[in-house]
């Protein structure tokens, strides 16, 4: 028996559908490889104590005692040759594939962010929010507060999320329209009133010491969201949505669905002769991406289906991403071969948020993380005047 599936196609973001997989029993994916080493900071080296001086003499003594071996050794007569064993054939089995080698897997399919994100998640401490609540407030499983090794400025570049055609239309809509709702300005009054007292100009990123957690969470006032998960693409696989919401690619595998924020990059307080109060005029403002990268799956629900994986990508399983919808529709859960299971690669395995949390687990480590990316610069034309 044989089973649909859909195959990534390496050089453009789709899956065609295919037919041929065939199910491969009592095998699963390995979760025991031990974790990355984590650098620690190296002790330093302690003082090589001096050795004796020489001695007069000391070179004719070294001389005599090698001469002595040499000779030794040539009068041993040689042992006795032991005959060799039968070589022992070994039983064929199933390459292993290990949850630690799906970065590699995304790599070959020109996924480079993504897995450089799950390298880091594999690598970090311990971390994780056990609820949804925890991860959007960024509480860890001891219920506090994420530690600053908990959050990744460096790896994903503005430049590089602009290069996909919905993050730009998503970018336009923001600095075109969502800065200049309602609930933007009355988040910008919020924002900048505890600065009425000010005169002349502010600049948020020096007042924040160039710190982009700290930009956010006290000059921020508006996003939009981009894009969904690259579970919820695969479940579009089965839907009409496919041909509109586009197939999993670098950016779903690396952010998900993400948000793009903007906050306050320079504004100037003065007073408004004509209204008798203070007002803030908004010239610039900082665009960024923000994202939590995390395993956590809503309370209730089923675990969500990544796809089936192997060393040499990924394939879709129809039955399991309709599973994930329906409490009513059976996981299928086994692993399936295309072509000849001895050959590494050719298994692929069912993956699941839940398999992370269970790596987890078991080796104390896998740390979930918040992604800042660069910010960029966009003046305001026009500008935006608050009353404060």
């Amino acid at each position: 028996m044989t089973l649909p599936y859909y195959k990534w196609n390496k050089l453009l973001p789709y899956f065609s559908k295919e037919d041929g997989a065939r199910v491969v029993r009592d095998v699963s994916m390995s979760l025991d490889r031990a974790p990355p080493v984590r650098e620690e900071p190296k002790p330093s080296p302690a003082p090589v104590p001096k050795g004796p001086k020489p001695q007069p003499g000391d070179g004719l003594v070294k001389m005599m005692e090698l001469h002595s071996r040499f000779k030794t050794w040539m009068e041993t007569p040689d042992p006795p040759k032991t005959p060799k064993p039968k070589p022992v054939e070994q039983e064929k089995t199933v390459p292993p594939f290990d949850i630690q080698e799906i970065p590699g897997a995304m790599r070959k399919l020109h996924l480079p962010v993504s897995a450089a994100l799950m390298e880091r998640w594999f690598a970090g401490r311990l971390n994780y929010s056990p609820t949804p609540a925890d991860e959007k407030a960024e509480i860890d499983q001891d219920g506090k507060p994420y530690q600053a090794d908990m959050y990744d400025t460096t790896t994903v570049k503005i430049e590089w999320v602009r290069k996909f055609t919905r993050t730009n239309e998503s970018f336009d809509l923001l600095i075109n329209e969502r800065i200049r709702t309602q609930k933007a300005f009355d988040q910008l009054r919020v924002t900048l009133t505890p600065y009425k007292e000010f005169n002349g100009d502010i600049f948020p990123e020096k007042l924040c010491k160039n710190d982009p957690i700290m930009l956010h969470r006290h000059f921020q006032f508006q996003r939009v969201g981009v894009d969904g998960t690259f579970a919820q693409k695969i479940n579009l696989l089965l839907t009409s949505q496919w041909e509109r919401s586009g197939a999993p690619d670098d950016l779903t595998g690396a952010l998900g669905s993400f948000n793009i924020y903007a906050a306050v990059a320079h504004a100037n307080i003065t007073w408004d002769i004509r209204t008798r109060r203070k007002v803030a005029t908004v010239t610039g403002l900082w665009v960024y991406v923000k994202d939590n990268y995390t395993f956590t799956d809503k309370q209730g629900d089923r675990s969500q289906y990544l796809g089936h994986w192997s060393s040499s990508g990924v394939i879709v399983i129809p039955l399991d991403a309709v599973a994930e919808t329906s409490p009513y529709v059976p996981y299928s859960d086994y692993s399936v071969t295309l072509g000849n299971p001895l050959v590494k690669g050719n298994v692929y395995y069912p993956v699941y948020n839940s398999d992370f949390r269970k790596w987890v687990f078991k080796h104390q480590r896998g740390g979930d993380f918040v992604t800042y990316s660069d910010r960029c610069y966009v003046p305001l034309v026009p500008r935006i005047t608050i009353p404060l």
